[in-house]
Order: structure tokens, then sequence, then C-alpha cells
């Protein structure tokens, strides 16, 4: 589109909307924003009201609106083709799509690079073998809405490095029945949820035969789990894989007793589970559970747990931090580190056998004289507790945490130049030197957000020249949900702990 065709448009609606506030009065909203320049990106465009229409042809001087592409573009819109959605406007609404890719040729839908392309709304995504990638989801009147910002049921789909937050209910669901094969990655998911118990960050079923993955995502400040992998309706729960993500303080902003960074339960089979890679925390004094696992059926517990495989998490905080209250016929626990304050209890099990599981080289930070290891819910310490579950035998424990601060850095899978960082500042340190030559290459414009304020101003940034990079650990104020007062108010993790977005140039 050229410039004199975009300022037509501009002046055109900027004349209809004083036609209708002379009408109105002070009641009239404001008027939109200036279209986009054009873009220069090779695929479809969409934009956001009044520029996209439905009567466009997808170009960008014709764009659509957000609904038209979902649905297809009028039947132009073929597997292998990318759809650019466009930043610097509000699509309001309930989306949907059920269109078809191939494994050879996902259709893409992504926010064009350098902009915010924001759905205040939601979308719920089937179909096969679609790509969404990058742009935010969320809703400004929840309470209003009372809808998931994100249903991922796309069969061998993909949704990547999106914005997830403040949802009327969970932030996401996946189907039971299904998006076999699907892909939840790279995501900031928080502040979604406004009842105890209830809602989550992530709330994923299977009953599938294909596995689903929740893969290096970060979610924090969920109001019960941060990861609900559960199902209550009878059918069998299986295949889920948890690897990588970062969670923190789930249920902080809810009063209710739920807190839970992942949870892998339910009143039925449950098989085929992993959770792994894992970095958790919750702020000190802080009660909330790290991990909670299996079905809590009494009868024959070991008939509904099969199996699972958690091992090299890393978790900090919290009032308890393994709970496996049940037995499983399975269950790999290996290389996990739990670090533990005067109130934590470290790990619970339960189950007649618990011996059967392959349970070995975790590291415990908490005072091995504490009663802070329970089976069959009878506390003992340490040694008691290995001898009493026939457990851990190559297990270590000490009193007090690490002592150095322990930095973890994450590169993104999908993005270039992209990645987390996350901090426990055990040392106290301010800032703290982080090697990011794992995530961006000398010569490399980068800037450095806090997750909490991921839209804010960078808390460092510059030209990557090799060397450690300087970040700081004041820390910011966590965001307040919208639309709704929530009962608490989520702590502060800085200077004690904090994630950080690396983003580099803009792909």
């Amino acid at each position: 589109m050229t410039l004199r065709r975009y300022a037509g448009i501009l002046m055109a609606t900027l004349a209809a909307m004083t036609l209708v506030a002379c009408a109105a009065g002070d009641r009239t909203a404001p008027p939109p924003p200036p279209p986009p320049p054009p873009g220069t990106h090779i695929g479809y465009y969409v934009v956001y009201p009044p520029y996209g229409t439905s009567g466009g042809t997808g170009t960008t001087d014709s764009p659509w609106d957000l609904a038209t592409a979902l649905a297809g573009g009028h039947g132009r819109i073929q597997p292998g083709d990318t759809v650019w959605i466009r930043g610097g406007g509000t699509y309001a609404g309930s989306f949907r799509t059920s269109l078809n890719g191939t494994a050879s040729a996902p259709i893409y839908f992504r926010q064009y690079p350098g902009e915010r392309a924001t759905i205040d709304g939601s979308l719920a995504a089937g179909g096969s073998y679609l790509v969404f990638w990058g742009f935010e989801i969320m809703q400004s009147r929840p309470t209003a809405v009372v809808d998931r910002v994100l249903e991922a049921n796309t069969a061998n789909g993909k949704f990547i490095n999106l914005i997830l937050h403040d949802a009327g209910f969970s932030g996401v669901s996946m189907g039971a029945d299904k998006g076999a094969g699907v892909e939840l990655y790279g995501s900031i998911i928080y502040n979604n949820g406004f009842r105890d118990n209830i809602d989550h960050g992530i709330y994923a079923h299977n009953a599938t035969a294909g596995t689903k993955y929740i893969t290096g995502n970060v979610l924090f400040n969920n109001f019960a789990r941060g990861i609900q992998v559960y199902d209550d309706a009878g059918t069998a729960l299986q295949h889920v894989s948890v690897a990588g993500n970062i969670a923190f303080n789930n249920g902080t902003i809810a009063t209710g007793s739920g807190r839970v960074n992942v949870l892998i339960s339910g009143p039925t089979v449950i098989t085929g589970m992993v959770a792994t890679d894992n970095l958790l925390y919750y702020s000190a004094g802080t009660e909330g559970t790290q991990f909670r696992l299996g079905n809590y059926d009494t009868s024959d517990s070991a008939l509904y747990n099969k199996d699972i495989d958690l091992e090299r998490n890393y978790a900090v905080g919290g009032g308890l931090g393994i709970e496996m209250r049940y037995q499983w016929a399975s269950a790999t626990v290996r290389d996990n580190v739990l670090i533990g304050d005067g109130a934590t209890r470290v790990v619970h099990t339960g189950g007649p056998t618990p011996g059967i599981y392959d349970w070995s080289g975790n590291t415990y930070y908490r005072d091995p004289a504490a009663m802070a290891w329970e089976q069959n819910d009878t506390g003992y310490n340490f040694d008691a507790w290995k001898t009493v579950t026939g457990l851990g035998a190559s297990d270590a424990a000490t009193a007090g945490d690490p002592g150095a601060t322990q930095v973890f850095v994450r590169p993104n899978a999908y993005e270039a130049g992209r990645g987390f960082v996350v901090i426990y500042n055990f040392a106290h340190q301010d800032p703290v030197s982080v090697d990011l030559s794992g995530i961006l290459i000398p010569g490399q414009h980068y800037e450095i957000r806090n997750v909490q304020n991921v839209y804010g101003a960078p808390v460092t940034s510059g030209t990557y020249t090799g060397a450690s990079v300087a970040i700081p650990m004041g820390g910011v104020a966590p965001p307040r949900p919208i639309g709704r007062t929530s009962p608490a108010q989520a702590p502060r993790t800085g200077p004690d702990f904090d994630v950080f977005l690396v983003t580099g140039p803009t792909p």
C-alpha cells in the first residue's frame, strides 16, 4: 500500500470518528491507531480494525481481518503459507480456526517482526499442523469473558513464544481427546483465573495416542497451579511431557490452599508422564507445593499411577518439594535438587512399597536431622526416612542453601537470539554476571527484560561483545491482575530470584 493511500484511509477514518463524536459527545471511544506501514515479508497480512477487512485479498495493501485469515482467507491460505499479524492495534473477540497444514508444510500465524500484536479475547485453535508464534492473547474484561485465552487443540500444532495472561478461566487448555502431538513452547503465562483450586496457567489433558509437550515456558502468579495435568472424566491420562519449564509463585494471587507449581494427578489411570529439567520457586515464607504427583485413590493407587519420570528438576522454597502421597507402579526420581527453609517438608512419599522406585542421586538442602521427610503422613529425619522407605541410598542432604548464586541460561529452540535467564540469587549479588554465549553472538544488539514486566523497559541492553553481561537484581513489582481484584498480592521475587527474557535482533 502506498503512503498516499494509507494517509487517505487514516483521514477518512478520523473524519468518520469526528462526526460520531459530534453526535455522541464525550461518550465516543478514541479514534483507532493509524494503520501500520506496508509490510515487506513474504506472506499474507492481517491488520487490526478498521483497516483489515473480510473483503481484502490478504496482501499488505489489502489486508484481511483476523477472523477471515483464521477461516482460510476465502480459500487462499494453503499449507506452507505464512500469515503475518500486524501490531499496533488490538484484535477484540473470540477467534477460532480449524485449518489444516501438513507435516512438511505447516501454516504459520505469526506476529510481524518488531511489532506487538494483541488479541483481547480468546483463540480456539483446532485443525492440524498450524503454528502460532509470538503474539499476545489477554482479556481486558476476564470476569465478563470467562474463558481461556487459548485452547491449544491443534493436532501436531505448535504454539511458540506467546504471551498469555489475565484469562477469566485457566490460561491454556489442552483437551483430552484433541491435539495429539501438540507443543506449547517458550511462552510467558501469568495472572490467569479467579477461582480457587480450579483456574491454572495450563490445564492439560491427554487421552490420545500421541504425546503432548509443555516445554520451556514461564508460568507465574496463576490463580491455583502453574501447570495442571489432570483428568477427572474417567478417561486415561497419558503421555504428557513437562520439560524445561520455569514456574514460580503460582497460587499466590489467591488465598486458597491449592498452590502448586506443577501438578500431575487425577482420579484416573495415569501413564507415560515426564517432568524433567524444570526450574521452580516459591518466595520465602510462601506456602506451596513444587510437585504434586499421582492419583489419590487410596484403595489401590498403583493400579492407577502407572509410571512417571522425574529427573533433573531444581526447586527452591515452598511448603513441600515432591508429593507422591500414593503408590506408583513405576517411578524414576533422579538427580533432582530440592532447597527448603525451616518450614519446608522436602519429600512426601506413600504406599506400601515405595522401595521399588528408581530413586537416586537427589540432593536436598535441608537439615538432615529435621523431620522433613514423610512416608504415609509420618515425618522422619533423612536417615530414618531412607530406612523406612528403602529410597535414596545415594541421595545427599545438607543444612543451609548452596551459598553461591545459581544461574540457568535457556536458549530458545525456535528463535535465534532469544532465551530465558533464571537466577537463584543465594549470594545476594547485584548485579549478577551472566554468560550469554549460548543465546547471543558477538556484534548482536540485545535487550533483557524481567518477565514480570515483559513489555516494559529493558533492565539492560547493549551490543554483545562475548563478555559476561551484568543483570541487575533489584526486581520489579509483580503485574497486578487486569479486570478483577485478587484476594492477595503476589510477592516480589527480586533480589532473591528473577527470570529474564533475552531478545536479540528481530528475526
